[in-house]
């Protein structure tokens, strides 16, 4: 294990050469997904391109790009990671010319690394600070309901998104995005706890101390070091040439309700370095954070990730964390304990083709105060370990397929899991322009065996203002020690409509029936950018 971190420490120091190329990351959010599609919008798509890839706030590969407007992209999933409605996503642009596109360098939206002739083209009227808001405002109700003695239910959703760059034109921005959950009968619950109900994903303060360092204040998650999780307090960072590096104090969100909790105090330091190639990019980042309870150290680990493209049409992510401190017969040693390991690669052999492969072990993660009373059950976990396969096919301008295959065990369970995934898409049946897809899914797990068979249908109006789908799926699983199979059959009919500009509302029902009981589920969606 010392031979590993030897190896890693001396991947980050090797420097063959500097680069007058820039890579910009940027950001987009998930604005609506279809049964096989991820709509994402950014703020404009000018330097991206069919095909190209889009990154999670791990620098995963997750989705790739079919077809894109000047705003909004549509995009494949190339990873089997589960995303979400306004999930952030990151793009790559590459400005190969020795010179910065001053409207793509929002920091606060991106991770630029810059060369020192870049440093100083920033003069005259590229200083001039301007205020942009950009942001979301959204109202979302979830109701349950069913021809069963279960209680009918409903749930509404507040979300709010707000970032402004250069606050009155200074070098202060902000950030904030937040969520208030209200459900019937559970009031008194957030009466007695805000943090019930109010979730703070972001809420920090930026300020640019120049164009190489920052300084923030308050609860943000650093894409750099986003495996750490939020972080309530002060952050630095500071870019040279090729590299960044930067430190961290605070606390964590308290682990049962997401609030502040100034016991879990936690601080670390990390150093990166961005290199590109004549064939492609280079990206090492490695960190070391200590996170306490109480006083008490409750975890001390390093993290390290590593990216890159230098092979032709190959893109590989590796991350790993190594826990360094632990508690074994009430005595404290320091050690190197491998926590989690996962290695991600995709490889497009050609344009119509696109392959992927991803391994994941990692271990539960032992936090020794937070989590005392549970130490005995959580040195007995066992390593959790996973391979997937994934392939897409454009079999011409109309007609796509693709499939995964997925295969996880662990050492306790009776068997392992296995899951299949086919599907094919035509999005332009009878030359109607409707988009149809059928898929199949095989699941084997551990207690069930199952299959699912699903067919979509929808269809964008009026240059994508109003999107009309419908879906009909049909399960047929069976749990283990149970003879008798569970069969259901569930109908979906989902409208989308851009009201006025940038105010869009959704309707979604949902109806779920396996005899004799039948479940229902409407979700409303009003959502409102600026």
């Amino acid at each position: 294990m010392k031979s590993l971190v030897i190896i890693l420490l001396l991947l980050l120091s090797v420097i063959s050469g500097y680069t007058q190329q820039n890579t910009t990351f940027v950001e987009g959010n998930i604005s609506y997904i279809s049964s096989h599609n991820f709509y994402v919008k950014f703020k404009t798509t000018n330097g991206f391109k069919i095909n190209d890839t889009l990154f999670d706030n791990q620098s995963i590969p997750v989705l790739q790009i079919k077809n894109l407007s000047s705003s909004s992209v549509v995009c494949n999933a190339i990873s089997d990671k589960k995303l979400n409605m306004n999930d952030k996503v990151f793009g790559k642009i590459t400005n190969t010319e020795n010179k910065i596109i001053i409207q793509q360098a929002e920091k606060s939206d991106t991770i630029s690394y810059k060369s020192d002739t870049n440093a100083n083209f920033n003069k005259g009227k590229a200083n001039v600070l301007k205020q942009k808001i950009s942001g979301s405002f959204g109202i979302y109700t979830y109701s349950n309901l069913s021809n069963t003695n279960l209680n009918n239910t409903n749930t509404a959703n507040y979300s709010l998104s707000l970032n402004i760059k250069n606050i009155a034109e200074s070098k202060f921005s902000t950030e904030i995005n937040m969520t208030f959950r209200q459900e019937s009968g559970k009031w008194e619950e957030v009466k007695s706890n805000i943090f019930n109900g109010l979730k703070i994903y972001n809420l920090s303060i930026k300020y640019d101390i120049n164009n190489k360092s920052y300084i923030s204040f308050g609860r943000k998650i650093n894409p750099n070091i986003s495996n750490i999780g939020a972080i309530d307090g002060v952050q630095y960072e500071h870019s040279f040439k090729n590299y960044i590096a930067g430190c961290f104090i605070g606390t964590r969100p308290d682990y049962s309700d997401y609030g502040f909790n100034k016991k879990l105090l936690q601080f670390g330091v990390y150093f990166g370095h961005n290199y590109l190639t004549n064939n492609g990019l280079i990206q090492n980042i490695i960190a070391i954070a200590e996170q306490k309870n109480n006083s008490s150290t409750d975890r001390r680990f390093v993290y390290f990730q590593h990216s890159n493209s230098i092979i032709k049409n190959v893109n590989l992510f590796y991350s790993m964390e190594m826990d360094l401190y632990q508690i074994e017969n009430q005595q404290k040693k320091n050690t190197l304990s491998l926590t989690s390991s996962y290695l991600s690669v995709r490889y497009r052999p050609f344009r119509k083709l696109n392959l992927s492969a991803n391994y994941d072990a990692r271990k539960n993660v032992i936090y020794y105060e937070t989590y005392k009373n549970y130490l005995a059950q959580l040195i007995d976990s066992e390593t959790r370990q996973g391979f997937s396969f994934q392939a897409n096919y454009t079999l011409n301008q109309n007609i796509f397929i693709g499939g995964r295959l997925g295969y996880r065990f662990q050492k306790s369970d009776i068997r392992p899991s296995k899951n299949m995934n086919f599907y094919i898409t035509h999005n332009n049946i009878l030359k109607t322009e409707i988009l149809a897809t059928i898929s199949v899914t095989l699941l084997e797990t551990n207690y069930l065996n199952g299959n699912i068979y699903n067919l979509r249908f929808s269809r964008y109006f009026k240059n994508g203002k109003y999107n009309l789908g419908a879906a009909y799926s049909y399960s047929d699983y069976k749990i283990a020690n149970n003879e008798l199979p569970f069969r259901q059959h569930i109908a979906n009919l989902d409208f989308t409509a851009e009201i006025i500009k940038k105010l869009y509302a959704s309707v979604n029902l949902e109806g779920n029936y396996e005899k004799p009981n039948q479940f229902y589920r409407l979700y409303l969606q009003l959502r409102k950018r600026f």
